[in-house]
């Protein structure tokens, strides 16, 4: 059934028409008037006709809110890596290197993707981000370099540490120059001393002055010689080279220093206790290693010899991370003041120490990136030195 409301939406049109063609007819016969008045008619009709068929507008296709603040959020995210003042790398699986953000573009001199040549520099013959050390040198910069894997890709944020590492240079030099204008006053000084008294007795010419002259020179001779032992130990501290890292399997290498620590140390009373706990590849420089853990052993073995019962334990535990390992013994301990102090260079409680084996062993670990840290040890009662090497790509 047709509905009322189409019934009249159809007569109107036809009225419509109808005005239409009586306008035109009254038009042609000259009668101007009669269809204007049919004209008024017309646009009446077509006027409510738009009344009861309003023309709707068209709707243009909404934008999903979600979907425009996902937008929203992933601009404003590469706004922010972009300003980003610390220089961000991406390499893909295929090996490109490319300069993410602003910084990184303007440090490598690329648009994006970083050339080649830069890159074997930075990355070395291997060309993976995941060769990089934990501290690199470029630009006349120091960075530290944190690494990240973002599925298919590896991530490098290359942190400024320039400052930091002035700072710490200057701050080092500082307690060196200390160190050394003590030690070189206190060798120096009875030297001279005991010189000009040996060229004294000398002028004496009788048979006791030149005896005291002669006891004299060979203190001299002593003390010199004690003065050429502490220059070496100089010498060795400032030629360290840069660790050659490799993959050391860690169970077989801590067996290795306890036989070579017990050959030295158990003629003398010294028992080690060793406590490995996994085992696993760990990246390090196997020969610098070594010299840290001797340098902690052998200063352990010292410690606990003050004392009766002397024990020293070596603690390795192997995570998938990499390794920790610690050094206790049962000595008379490092007291928190002295935390700091007995890493410096040359720095010694002992009578016969050169103050170099915990700086050294320090200064090894900082090649690897990592820290030597001192606490009281639970088990033993003295020191407890600890630090954390990375496991081996």
């Amino acid at each position: 059934m047709v509905s009322k409301r189409f019934l009249l939406a159809v007569a109107g049109h036809c009225g419509v028409f109808a005005c239409g063609l009586l306008v035109w007819s009254m038009a042609a016969q000259g009668h101007f008037a009669t269809a204007l008045v049919l004209s008024l008619c017309a646009l009446f009709l077509v006027s409510l006709l738009m009344r009861a068929y309003p023309v709707r507008p068209r709707q243009r296709p909404s934008v999903p809110e979600s979907t425009f603040v996902s937008e929203q959020s992933r601009r404003r995210l590469e706004a922010l890596i972009d300003q980003t003042p610390s220089p961000l790398l991406l390499q893909e699986d295929h090996g490109r290197l490319i300069a993410v953000n602003r910084a990184a573009r303007k440090l490598f001199s690329a648009s994006s993707e970083v050339p080649r040549a830069m890159r074997e520099a930075l990355l070395g013959p291997a060309g993976r981000i995941g060769e990089l050390k934990s501290q690199i040198d470029w630009g006349g910069t120091r960075y530290a370099v944190q690494s990240a894997w973002l599925d298919q890709a590896a991530l490098a944020v290359l942190v400024d540490i320039t400052p930091e590492v002035r700072a710490a240079e200057a701050h080092a030099l500082r307690d060196l120059l200390r160190v050394l204008n003590h030690e070189l006053m206190n060798a120096l000084t009875p030297v001279a001393s005991m010189s000009r008294s040996a060229l004294d007795l000398i002028e004496d010419n009788t048979p006791g002055s030149i005896e005291q002259a002669r006891k004299a020179l060979e203190r001299v001779v002593a003390r010199t010689e004690g003065l050429v032992g502490f220059v070496e130990s100089y010498r060795i501290l400032t030629r360290l080279p840069q660790p050659d890292l490799g993959s050391v399997r860690l169970a077989p290498f801590i067996d290795e220093i306890a036989q070579e620590f017990r050959a030295r140390w158990q003629p003398q009373g010294v028992a080690l206790e060793v406590d490995l706990s996994g085992d696993g590849d760990i990246a390090m420089d196997r020969v610098q290693i070594r010299l840290c853990l001797t340098n902690l052993l052998n200063n352990a073995s010292e410690a606990a010899m003050e004392r009766d019962a002397p024990r020293v334990r070596l603690i390795a535990t192997a995570t998938a991370a990499g390794a920790t390992v610690a050094v206790e013994d049962s000595g008379g301990g490092v007291s928190p003041e002295l935390a700091e102090t007995v890493f410096l260079p040359f720095y010694t409680t002992k009578a016969t120490g050169t103050g170099v084996g915990l700086s050294l062993a320090r200064q090894i670990l900082q090649g690897h990136g990592a820290a030597l840290s001192v606490s009281a040890s639970d088990a033993l009662g003295g020191a407890h030195f600890s630090f954390a090497l990375s496991a081996a790509n």
